[in-house]
Order: structure tokens, then C-alpha cells, then sequence
């Protein structure tokens, strides 16, 4: 019988400050914050659960990984909690009937929006959410183990924790993904490992990516169930990271061929899968404080998420003639004004935005949201005449250096102080700890280490580049900036072959 969340976290202590008063306690949007973690959902009770289970999960990997418990993060992951596929379209409208999560790493934000699933009769151990899991695997092993690792590595991981069990008494790792499982079992659902150990998803034919996953993670789970297989793990990634041959180096640090080896895992999915039972040290203890959004969020707070992705084609004008009547019903919302600026800037008026932007800092100078978004429009504000254009920029540069003071630890600060200042003096070692501490605090967005990387390079500091890249290149995804990070690896090598 499959337990609902509020059974399995029936025993937890919440230990919470609320910040609603009785006559704010409505159906608009609230947000949890809590040690690592900003989730934004609709319902507090709800909203209490998602965020301890979250929590909960994040202590699970630091404890399996030996990180500190305590360990606070540069910065905390947003969670949208949306209702529906419709709701998760205001943030991505293209996005597929059957798609419950996406996980988005830009310069502009790094964060989820999913669709939690709350079927309590489904045989889902974690209510459906294995989605947010599986990319918060992604965003845990880029923020504290990023490196170069193999395709199949990067999404057997995830599939293996997503399935995570957290229960009151005792948590399971390594559980059946019964998906994955399923898939491998009909007819057809399996593709050649030699293609599981050399290629990414992108690479093959989109009848075979299904089976890529579930292979991925079946392959991952056999190795993790045994300290022998785990231990060679470590010698087979130093082979391959040394330029072998990943089937012949699997061959030559396992000992079996591509047939052997697709023996081997077709046995080991015929018997009981080994899981491992942790029983928890105390109970979950998850401070969190609830805030009420400000009104307008009910119609821009997913909108304003969307436009942080700038990556649509054209003007869309239904969602900017939207955000302008928001505003415009609501001048005094400073979160409304906020949003408009930022689709002015993007999609309309760009004075306009710029002149929102100013008085809203004027009005609040600590508003940092504000402060940053200003500075990266001057920045980025192009003029014929060059004495405008460097008073533009040079601008720019104190608006950013004001943001700092808010919050060091801001990337989207640090990015385009580093920017401002490339675009008016030469690369130096100072430009490139200022791109290197960005990639620390964001190590997720693939930007900010292409421009780290070119800053190393600028410098003759091709190691640096390197370790930079290689989590990038490794990508199973193969975005434009993998890919670019794969041409920049291949750059750095030829320029060494040349050097005497």
C-alpha cells in the first residue's frame, strides 16, 4: 500500500516561522524558504511537505557523498510548484503534454518548474516527483563533484537516487526504477552497450533514447550494488579521461566484452535488485520561513520566469500586452513594475523599462533584483556615439559594484561586472578569478564557464580552461554550449601540439 506524503512526514517536526497574517491566508502564491531551497507553490500544507521532502533529499545525498550537513550553498535552488501542464506553459510554452519537470541553467536564473504529482495510488514512493529528483542529482553533482564523466554515468546516477524512498523510520537507495525496468523487458527495449558507453541521448535515434535511460541506469545500479564494480568505477573514468577508448577500457578494467557485458546486466534484472536501507540518525528537523507574494505574482511570478529564458523567436505579444495590463492595474506593485521593466526591455519599450528600472532603485536602493537588472540593460545598450556608449558601460560598473555590496554572491552580478570590465581593458588574472568565482557559485550555467574558459585561455592558463571545461563537454545533452565547450577542448589541444 502506497503512503501518502502526509503519513511519511507525519513524524517530522516542522519548525517553521509563518509570516501570514489571518487576512492574507487565500489561494494566491506563497514562498517557503528554507537551508537550501526556495520553493513557490499555492497551498502551505503543501508547500511545508515539498520543501521538508526536498530537504530531506539534499541531506540524503550529502550523507551518502560525506558532505557536511550544515553546508550552506552560495545559492538556494528555486522550485515553481505549478498545478498543471497548462500552468507549467507560462513558463515553457512549448512544453509536451506528458512533460512533468524541467530544470533550466541560464545566466538569468537557475531553477525548476514542475508538476508535482499527488496520486496516492500510484506505486510511486516519492508521489510522483522523481522528476525534481533526478535534476536536483544533476544541480548537486555540477555544484560539489563537477568533472568530466561519461554520458550514460551522468543519467544512470540520477535515474538511481531519483527513486529514493523516504520514510519516517528508514530511507531506500537504490530501489527499482520501475519505469526504466518495464522498458527492458518488452521486446526491442534494449540498444548495443557499446552505444550506451560511447554516445550521448542526442546521438541516437529517438526510438533508442528510452532505452539509453534504462540501460543507463541498470548499468549504474550494478556497478553501485557491489564496493568491487564501485571501486574499478574510479580506475575506468581515469582511462577514459586519459583518452581510452571507453568500450576497450571497459573490457580491460571489468574484463568483459559488449556481449559479456549485456549478459551480465540481463541476469542481474532477472533477480531481486539489491537496495540499500539507512535508517535516519534523528528526526528531520526543517526551519523554513512561508511569505506571502504580493498579488500580481498570481499573473506574473510563471511569466516572469519565462522571460528570464529569452529564448523565443520574435515578440510575444500576447504575453506583453498581459504583463502590461498587470502593471498597469497595478502601479504601486513594485513586483508588477519589476516584471514590466523587464518585458519592456526584452520584448517593447526599451526607455521605458530603463526608466522603471530607475525608479524603482531611486525608491529602494537595496533592491538588488532591480539594481542588477538596470546594470545589465545599460550594459548591454548599444549607442552610435562612443562617448555615450563607455558612459553606458562605465555606469554599468558602478551599478554592479553597488549590487556586490547587496550580495557577493549573486552570479548574474559578478558576470556582467566582469563583462563591463572586458569590454573596456585587457584580460588579466583579476578578470579571470572574478569569471572563476562566478563558475563557483553557478557551476551549472554552461555560459558562465565558456567565458571563464576564454578568459583562462586569454592568459595562457589552458589547465584552468580545461578543468572548466570538461564538465560542460561532458553534457549528455549536447546543447550549443557543450558543444562549443568540445570545439574550445579541441582548440586548446591543437595550440599545445603547435607550441615547440
Amino acid at each position: 500500500m502506497t503512503r501518502t506524503m502526509g503519513q511519511r512526514l507525519g513524524g517530522m517536526l516542522l519548525a517553521s516561522v509563518l509570516l501570514i497574517s489571518p487576512g492574507l491566508a487565500r489561494a494566491d502564491w506563497l514562498r517557503a524558504e528554507s537551508e537550501h531551497f526556495e520553493v513557490y507553490g499555492r497551498s502551505e500544507k503543501s508547500l511545508r511537505e515539498f520543501t521538508t521532502m526536498l530537504e530531506d533529499f539534499d541531506s540524503l545525498l550529502r550523507r551518502l557523498h560525506g558532505r557536511p550537513q550544515d553546508e550552506v550553498p552560495y545559492r538556494k535552488l528555486p522550485v515553481y510548484l505549478t498545478q498543471n501542464i497548462k500552468q507549467l506553459r507560462r513558463v515553457l510554452p512549448e512544453a509536451k503534454d506528458d512533460v512533468r519537470g524541467v530544470y533550466f541553467a541560464t545566466p538569468l536564473d537557475v531553477f525548476v518548474a514542475a508538476i508535482p504529482d499527488g496520486d496516492a495510488e500510484s506505486d510511486d514512493q516519492n508521489r510522483g516527483d522523481d522528476v525534481i529528483f533526478h535534476e536536483y542529482v544533476h544541480h548537486f553533482m555540477l555544484q560539489y563533484y563537477a568533472n568530466a564523466y561519461p554520458a550514460w554515468l551522468i543519467e544512470g546516477y540520477a535515474e538511481y537516487y531519483m527513486t529514493a524512498d523516504l520514510a519516517n523510520r528508514r530511507m531506500v537507495v537504490g530501489g527499482v526504477n520501475n519505469g526504466r525496468a518495464y522498458s527492458l523487458t518488452v521486446p526491442g527495449g534494449w540498444i548495443d552497450m557499446s552505444d550506451v558507453l560511447t554516445k550521448r541521448p542526442s546521438e541516437l535515434k529517438k526510438e533508442s533514447v528510452l532505452a539509453f535511460y534504462a540501460q543507463s541506469w541498470l548499468l549504474t545500479h550494478y556497478i553501485l550494488s557491489d564496493p568491487e564494480r564501485k571501486k574499478r568505477l574510479v580506475v575506468y573514468l581515469d582511462q577514459i579521461r586519459n583518452g581510452g577508448e571507453p568500450v576497450a577500457a571497459w573490457q580491460k578494467v571489468y574484463g568483459d566484452d559488449m556481449k559479456g557485458l549485456t549478459a551480465r546486466l540481463r541476469a542481474y534484472l532477472n533477480r531481486p535488485l539489491p537496495a540499500g536501507m539507512l535508517p535516519r540518525q534523528e528526526a528531520l528537523d526543517v526551519a523554513m520561513t512561508i511569505t506571502p507574494l504580493p498579488a500580481s505574482a498570481d499573473d506574473l511570478l510563471l511569466a516572469n520566469q519565462r522571460l528570464k529564458l529569452r529564448n523565443e523567436d520574435g515578440v510575444p505579444t500576447g504575453l506583453l500586452a498581459e504583463i502590461r495590463a498587470v502593471a498597469k492595474a497595478q502601479p504601486q506593485d513594485r513586483f508588477a513594475r519589476l516584471v514590466a521593466a523587464r518585458a519592456e526591455i526584452a520584448y517593447g519599450e526599451r526607455a521605458v523599462g530603463l526608466t522603471t528600472l530607475e525608479d524603482l532603485v531611486k525608491a529602494n536602493p537595496a533592491d538588488e533584483e532591480a539594481l542588477v537588472l538596470l546594470a545589465e540593460t545599460r550594459l548591454r545598450t548599444e549607442d552610435k556615439d562612443p562617448a555615450v556608449q563607455a558612459a553606458n558601460i562605465d555606469q554599468a560598473r558602478k551599478l554592479f559594484a553597488r549590487a556586490f555590496k547587496l550580495n557577493p554572491n549573486n552570479p548574474m552580478t559578478l558576470h556582467g561586472y566582469a563583462d563591463a570590465r572586458s569590454m573596456t581593458g585587457p584580460i588579466d588574472d583579476g578578470l579571470v578569478d572574478i569569471r572563476l568565482q562566478t563558475v563557483m557559485i553557478a557551476p551549472q550555467v554552461g555560459h558562465f564557464r565558456l567565458d571563464a574558459a576564454h578568459a583562462a585561455m586569454a592568459i595562457k592558463d589552458a589547465d584552468t580552461a580545461r578543468l572548466i571545461l570538461r564538465p560542460l563537454a561532458s553534457d549528455p545533452h549536447s546543447t550549443g554550449e557543450s558543444q562549443a565547450a568540445q570545439a574550445l577542448l579541441k582548440e586548446i589541444d591543437a595550440a599545445e601540439k603547435k607550441t615547440p
